[in-house]
């Protein structure tokens, strides 16, 4: 039986990124709930919802003799965009304050992304939705941008990554 994690023997990983708890921040995590509801996972695709914990799937990953061919990072962020548009950006555009919510002991996931692309020979893709607005305090819940981007979202992995 191998006992290496599922994410390290699948072909595609697509991780939904941040906390629900926070407003538009909980965007990669609905857009995950979203394909699991609404679409057949093909099988060489590991779908994630990985909150808050992307850290640590990715440090396993930079020290795994297997891995991904393929990361797909979904994430809200602030690049100064229309609420609710979804782009893609390269590792070197990640807005700072992303950077800073992703330590790991002061190694950044941005870090270990390039790493896994760099040294790993992982394509990684990055799809983001502009935020409307991130909370200071806990407030759950999608604004109405966010929540319409999210089908939207789910339609582009789709068509590009499901087989």
């Amino acid at each position: 039986m191998n006992k290496l994690p599922v994410y390290c023997r699948k072909q595609i990983l697509i991780a939904g990124c941040g906390n629900i708890l926070f407003g538009d921040d909980g965007f990669g995590p609905e857009v995950v709930e979203y394909l699991q509801a609404h679409y057949c996972i093909p099988e060489n695709i590991c779908l994630a919802d990985t909150g808050t914990g992307i850290r640590k799937i990715l440090f396993t990953l930079t020290l795994s003799e297997s891995r991904p061919e393929t990361i797909v990072i979904i994430d809200a962020v602030d690049k100064g965009r229309k609420p609710g548009e979804i782009f893609e950006i390269s590792l070197e555009n990640i807005p700072e304050e992303k950077i800073d919510d992703f330590s790991m002991h002061q190694v950044p996931s941005s870090n270990l992304l390039k790493e896994l692309q760099d040294f790993c020979d992982v394509k990684v893709v990055i799809k983001a939705c502009q935020t409307k607005t991130i909370p200071d305090t806990i407030q759950p819940g999608l604004s109405q941008p966010l929540q319409k981007a999210v089908r939207l979202m789910a339609q582009e992995i789709a068509d590009e990554f499901f087989i």
